[in-house]
């Protein structure tokens, strides 16, 4: 009884903060996401988003991996400035080796949670915020199934086919706090620029973490370029560059990704190729390399 009444105090909560939220809102800038379409207020206040990420090959001797990580996010606009996001991530790694049975592991990410402040002026979107990670990510005690077993795969690959961009997702034993920062122009004529900064701190809370350093700093650069060739098609590319300085098999990370968006306001498809540019990943279609393909798609409610 003390659980039922519990989940009806929040959902009586989410029920005066749905009735409070302004029936004008928006969703922040972040392409090829964005159901902004930069003419007119929203008028729907809840989003849900998601993707499947995909990568097939071989890597170190005979191993050969495929990885499927899907991706939920759902932003709830509380005030006309004000918005909530989680999101959540999961992955499957099936590690195949000749000398060796074929080994599984299904893992689940950090989920995500940030505030955001975000407004816009003439052709410019700007937001800001604050998130955090809850670390439930976690890997086996075994050293072996830890170091190069499945699991470990599990979380690097589903990094790597996104170009370690929102590593903290993928950070087993461990608290991230993360500063986003986001600017979007969209021109009249159907150019839009964008600019995306994450910044923030990793902080191993268990040794099982692979990461040699208690707390790792993390800055994620990101810059978009897109054009809407159509109502319905976006056609662009982001580029995109991880810094993890003291991290040293993943420090740097560079990537460019082609991306496709259909739709329009309320709901969207995307086809995403996340291209990793240099080491540890790159150049992606090389041999042992990793490249990531990611479909995608949301709708407004």
């Amino acid at each position: 009884m003390s659980c039922l009444r519990g989940w009806g105090v929040v959902g009586l909560l989410l029920a005066v903060v749905l009735w409070l939220a302004p029936g004008q809102a928006r969703a922040f800038p972040d392409e090829p996401y964005s159901l902004d379409e930069g003419t007119k207020a929203h008028t729907k206040r809840f989003h849900i988003m998601g993707e499947l990420g995909l990568f097939a090959g071989k890597l170190e001797g005979d191993q050969r991996s495929i990885i499927m990580s899907p991706l939920i996010e759902m932003r709830l606009q509380i005030a006309y400035s004000v918005l909530f996001q989680v999101v959540w991530g999961m992955a499957y790694a099936n590690v195949d080796r000749e000398d060796a049975d074929a080994d599984n592991a299904f893992r689940i990410g950090n989920p995500y949670a940030a505030f955001h402040y975000q407004g816009k002026k003439g052709q410019f979107s700007y937001r800001l915020g604050l998130g955090v990670t809850i670390p439930a990510a976690t890997l086996p005690d075994d050293l072996n199934d830890r170091i190069g077993g499945a699991a470990q795969s599990a979380y690097t690959l589903a990094a790597a086919l996104r170009g370690n961009t929102m590593y903290w997702l993928w950070d087993a034993h461990a608290v991230s706090v993360i500063i986003p920062i986001a600017f979007e122009r969209r021109k009249p004529s159907g150019f839009l620029w964008g600019a995306y900064l994450d910044t923030g701190a990793m902080i191993k809370i268990h040794d099982n973490n692979n990461r040699t350093s208690k707390t790792d700093f993390i800055m994620q650069m990101v810059a978009m370029m897109g054009y809407q060739a159509t109502d319905w098609l976006r056609v662009g590319s982001r580029f995109s560059l991880v810094l993890i300085p003291k991290f040293k098999e993943q420090n740097t990370q560079l990537a460019v990704e082609p991306y496709l968006r259909f739709g329009k306001d309320n709901a969207f498809g995307s086809i995403r190729l996340n291209i990793n540019i240099d080491n540890p990943w790159g150049f992606s279609f090389d041999d042992r390399q990793v490249w990531g393909l990611r479909l995608g798609g949301g709708a407004a409610f």
